[in-house]
């Protein structure tokens, strides 16, 4: 349990450099292990060989989030070398073309706002399992911290409940909200079947959440390509207790197997952050309106 809570503000370090990616690397090291996230505190889901070739499609710090046909995660780039496009396997010049899911229209309503992001879970709550093994705790502060990045470019204020892998009392993650503009939950789901698919977004306070709630909702069923679940009332911790617009989402489904390699993939996660940030621009715009009006 942690003594105290990190909230910082989002520090440049979680930016994503000026390089290029979807660009082909080779490993170096004799044996070279494969996380569920950016950093040495998450879990390890697969080892690499040496002279292993892959392509890299995303980049946070000094890590590279990597992609094969059987492999998906991020690696320490210091371990790897860019290797001409030729030397790579077919396979891999595919997966080289795919398309980056980029920001579609103007967000100028989100500057200047204060934005809370949670990362649901941490530590020892590791959240929900997913047949291969994801750990909900990494994916969350991974859509957290792609989020984060896309706000700040828009000129948002941007605070992490969590920034690496740690246990928060619940308590604590609401503990900034109350100078804040939106909180949003970030968590992936899970049921006792694996047929299960979709989206679904939660609010507490029907007048102080449900604009939120309402609009990041549909901004995520316009652009994923994952079953409508529904907007709904949930008694939770972190939107019963808060004073702010809040609301809590569930971005798909661990249990799912074919749902849980989809959300993994570095084209989900950059269209679902991407359209969250839509979703509270249109928010953020809609109540500028009404406020206009009073």
């Amino acid at each position: 349990m942690a003594a105290s809570i990190l909230l910082l503000l989002c520090s440049s370090s979680f930016e994503r450099p000026n390089v290029p990616v979807h660009h082909p690397i080779i490993v170096t090291a004799d044996s070279l292990h494969v996380r569920s996230g950016p950093g040495r505190s998450f879990s390890i889901t697969n080892k690499l060989t040496k002279n292993t070739k892959l392509s890299v499609s995303d980049l946070q710090g000094d890590w590279y989030y990597v992609e094969s046909s059987d492999i998906q995660g991020w690696v320490f780039k210091k371990f790897t070398k860019t290797v001409a496009l030729r030397s790579v396997q077919p396979s891999m010049q595919v997966a080289q073309r795919q398309p980056v899911y980029t920001l579609s229209k103007s967000l100028r309503h989100l500057k200047g706002k204060t934005i809370i992001i949670d990362a649901g879970h941490g530590g020892k709550d590791k959240g929900a399992i997913g047949t291969q093994g994801t750990y909900e705790k990494d994916l969350t502060l991974r859509t957290a911290l792609i989020l984060q990045n896309k706000l700040q470019k828009e000129g948002a204020h941007v605070i992490l409940t969590r920034t690496h892998d740690e246990y928060l009392l619940l308590s604590q993650r609401t503990l900034q909200s109350t100078k804040a503009d939106a909180f949003i939950s970030i968590h992936y789901n899970s049921t006792n079947s694996s047929q299960l698919t979709g989206l679904m977004t939660y609010y507490y306070h029907q007048h102080q959440d449900s604009p939120l709630t309402h609009s990041i909702h549909q901004s995520l069923i316009n652009h994923a390509k994952l079953k409508d679940k529904g907007e709904r009332f949930g008694n939770y911790y972190v939107l019963r207790e808060n004073t702010r617009p809040s609301t809590l989402i569930e971005l798909g489904f661990l249990s799912n197997e074919r749902e849980e390699t989809y959300i993994n993939s570095i084209s989900y996660q950059q269209m679902i952050t991407s359209a969250i940030a839509e979703g509270l621009n249109h928010y953020f715009q809609e109540k500028e309106k009404t406020q206009a009006h009073l």
